[in-house]
């Protein structure tokens, strides 16, 4: 039984898990915008891909087993946005990546640039899971050319 894209846990309402795991993920995405500053985008790419592979991945945030996957994901992007708003897409991306990887997805961060003529330069960056871009209102290279893309390098594979 779901609610609100939670699962039910014995012993605690949806709700309840929710803001656990959201307090868990607003910490994450906080040590996620302390790393950017410090750390480039491949070495933070490498850092979760590692960490994926951690077998404490597996318990955090603590609570996760009792969301579905699209409640978490929808987590992390919140707790994301927060520390940067609309701006988040880099920290977001990592965030959520992280999370999609110790799930045992294929993972990867891309970074794209919009070249069009008479607008502003910007930069994008998104999510590649299992080869399809992830969470996305509109396939972001229409709008974006992708100029890096960085796999999780260990991630962990889902059990057979």
């Amino acid at each position: 039984m779901t609610s609100a894209g939670a699962a039910v846990a014995p012993g605690r309402a949806p709700e309840a898990w929710d803001r656990v795991v959201r307090a868990q993920l607003w910490l994450a995405a906080g040590l996620v915008e302390i790393a950017l500053r410090h750390r480039r985008v491949p070495d933070l790419v490498a850092a979760a891909g590692r960490a994926a592979a951690s077998p404490a991945a597996r318990w955090y945030p603590a609570g996760r087993r009792a969301l579905t996957g699209t409640r978490l994901d929808e987590l992390a992007a919140d707790s994301g946005a927060f520390w940067r708003g609309d701006s988040a897409c880099l920290s977001r991306s990592l965030l959520r990546g992280w999370l999609a990887a110790t799930a045992g997805r294929r993972v990867a961060l891309v970074v794209g640039v919009r070249r069009q003529p008479g607008t502003p330069f910007a930069a994008h960056a998104w999510l590649e899971v299992d080869g399809a871009v992830h969470a996305e209102e509109q396939d972001p290279t229409l709008t974006y050319h992708p100029i890096a893309t960085y796999p999780l390098a260990e991630q962990r594979r889902a059990s057979t």
